[in-house]
């Protein structure tokens, strides 16, 4: 079914030229006391459309900035239960169409796979678009990484991972390397196996290359904690009960990479991500272990529930050893990082003041909102260990940012940009644009950033 969508601020003459019979349309407009206000929404029947569509009449009035249009889109998207053929009539030359059509299409996201009773989907197609191409390839990476989040972590074991990395990456100018535990001992990955130990499924390091000739060369490392039990320091149960998430970074590093590659965007990426699963048994690490990490410093294991940071400085420590011009990480790393910021907001560290405008400059008009967190170094007392380099845990209190110091420990002095989407990653409740669930925040972010690198 065709369907015209007007994006209007108010009710003027311009409007009225796609309309006939305008004593029953002001009637219509006058009884649903529409007026162009922000959200205000109103079917037109075909009847009275010139062109014999159905219209939808969408108020933007009160809208201020690209989320404001892209939770619209999605409303308007959620309200379609049929399969539509959309021309959107911007009548209103302050919207933002990108970010609304963005909105009409997150709105299809379903995970029903392990439901019997299936909700039926619909088609949306938004027509002479110029932007449609980019939009779908930038939502198609954001579902993807909201079915890996989803997925339970019955199924999701590192070979499941590392399937669906490969049939994503299929076709595209992506050479994806899988490594197993034995090159993991032999490359003295101790952090990262460390963290592996107390879990029956065996960990999987997974290596993706893009770009390699490119003039500028970006690391990404994503965190894949595929279930966090917290090990032997144990979560309580429903501090369990959303753990099967705590891999929405790695997810995040392969659809940046694909989008990227889709894209056609020149910069050079290396993805990096550590899987494994943090679970408590007699093999595991214990608190007061000492760990020997790849670039050859140690870390004693005071919580066996920070572990996050034991496998990604493992691979941030090896993706610095190809000297990258830059080097990002992406993870759902602290709960302290949304205690500081709140549930909708990433936090963005960097060892370059330079590199951290350049990112938040980046994403000034997304609708992922990031803030920047700073590397106190004064900090750095709460995570020396009285026996080893450091320790992995400085306690509660500036969590995000003691972490994130432990991290910088193994970037070499290379420029480095650390997101904790502890918060983001996941949405507690239903609505159009974030269902409950992944939501794929931090896609939009890296890929918004590494395109204006090139």
């Amino acid at each position: 079914m065709k369907l015209d969508i007007f994006l209007v601020k108010e009710v003027n003459d311009k409007l009225l030229t796609y309309f006939e019979n305008l004593e029953l349309f002001n009637e219509l407009i006058e009884l649903n006391k529409f007026d162009g206000k922000e959200n205000q929404k109103i079917f037109i029947p075909l009847s009275l459309s010139k062109n014999k569509n159905r219209s939808l009449l969408v108020g933007t009035n009160g809208c201020s900035d690209s989320y404001d249009f892209v939770k619209l889109g999605a409303v308007v998207g959620d309200m379609l239960k049929e399969d539509y053929e959309i021309e959107i009539h911007n009548l209103d030359t302050e919207s933002n169409l990108y970010s609304f059509e963005f909105g009409v299409y997150i709105s299809e996201y379903k995970f029903d796979q392990f439901q019997n009773d299936k909700s039926e989907r619909h088609s949306i197609k938004v027509l002479d678009s110029i932007n449609s191409l980019e939009i779908q390839n930038k939502i198609k990476s954001i579902f993807w990484v909201r079915d890996m989040v989803n997925f339970p972590a019955l199924t999701k074991t590192p070979e499941f991972f590392t399937d669906k990395v490969l049939d994503l990456t299929k076709n595209l100018e992506i050479n994806v390397h899988v490594y197993e535990e034995d090159w993991l001992k032999e490359n003295n990955f101790f952090g990262f196996l460390g963290v592996a130990s107390g879990s029956e499924r065996r960990p999987k390091f997974l290596v993706g290359e893009y770009n390699q000739n490119a003039k500028t060369q970006i690391s990404l490392i994503g965190k894949g904690v595929l279930f966090d039990s917290g090990g032997l320091s144990l979560k309580s149960p429903s501090g369990m009960e959303t753990m099967k998430t705590d891999m929405a970074g790695a997810a995040t590093a392969w659809a940046v990479i694909v989008l990227l590659a889709k894209q056609g965007v020149d910069v050079g990426l290396k993805v990096y991500t550590p899987l494994v699963e943090n679970m408590p048994s007699g093999s595991a690490i214990r608190p007061g272990d000492v760990l020997h990490m790849r670039n050859g410093k140690t870390i004693e294991v005071v919580n066996t529930d920070a572990e996050g940071r034991l496998i990604m400085a493992d691979a941030l420590a090896f993706a610095s050893e190809s000297k990258p011009d830059l080097i990002c990480d992406v993870a759902t790393l602290t709960g302290s990082a949304y205690v500081a910021l709140g549930v909708d907001i990433g936090a963005v560290f960097s060892n370059n003041s330079e590199i951290m405008s350049k990112f938040l400059s980046a994403n000034e008009l997304s609708h992922e909102i990031y803030h920047s967190l700073p590397l106190e170094k004064q900090y750095k007392k709460l995570i020396k260990s009285d026996i080893a380099d450091m320790k992995n845990s400085g306690g509660s209190f500036g969590g995000a940012i003691t972490a994130a110091l432990l991290l910088e420990e193994f970037v070499n002095n290379i420029d480095w940009v650390h997101l904790d989407i502890a918060g983001p990653a996941r949405s507690r409740d239903n609505d159009p644009v974030h269902s409950k669930g992944g939501t794929g925040f931090g896609v939009l972010g890296l890929y918004n950033f590494f395109s204006k690198l090139t």
